[in-house]
């Protein structure tokens, strides 16, 4: 009885450890012929939280808007007057990429909102970093307003969800590996004296 107690604790603690690896493993794709639903065309915000001097792109997908339509953007947020946003043209594809750079004062949420043959709404925090800026134009990475900004990056990032394991779950997983050592060590001195 008791190595059938202490085999299960050693293994109850062993898959505790072992769950987080488990759940974070990367899902295999499906098929593209199995999927017989087309996929509607997303929107991307490059950073949806940034600093003062730095720049946000939102990315549409292709036919997401008409070919070449001529899309309006309007900003709203603190001074969004001293904003800068560059690109408002629909790509021939339908695609739209804006880049939007908050004014050297600005701080709180913003809205971008876009009008065309959709609508669409990307929230944007703004934060005054520890070395903010009166003006942003002595930064050489920040690109004038009304300047076009090419992407970087591949385009395929995980969202930051500020989620990790729950030290609740390694406590217990700890706890049940020394009950179950325990068990094993309560069992082999027992045997020595039997």
């Amino acid at each position: 009885m008791l190595k059938k107690l202490a085999a299960i604790s050693l293994a109850a603690g062993a898959l505790v450890f072992i769950a987080p690896t488990a759940a974070t493993a990367a899902p295999t794709a499906p098929d593209a012929a199995s999927d017989s639903y087309p996929s509607p065309p997303g929107v991307k915000v490059g950073d949806p939280i940034i600093d003062t001097c730095e720049v946000s792109t939102i990315v549409f997908g292709a036919d997401y808007f008409l070919p070449s339509e001529n899309v309006n953007v309007s900003v709203s947020g603190l001074n969004a007057g001293n904003s800068a946003i560059s690109g408002n043209t629909a790509t021939a594809d339908g695609g739209l990429t804006v880049t939007f750079r908050p004014p050297s004062d600005g701080e709180g949420s913003y809205a971008v909102a876009f009008a065309g043959s959709r609508s669409y709404t990307a929230t944007i925090t703004v934060s005054q970093g520890q070395d903010a800026a009166e003006s942003c134009d002595h930064d050489p990475a920040v690109a004038p307003a009304g300047s076009e900004m090419p992407l970087t990056g591949d385009g395929f990032e995980l969202a930051l969800t500020g989620g990790s394991v729950s030290p609740w779950v390694l406590g217990g997983g700890a706890v049940a590996l020394v009950a179950g050592g325990a068990l094993v060590a309560t069992g082999a001195a027992r045997r020595k004296r039997a």
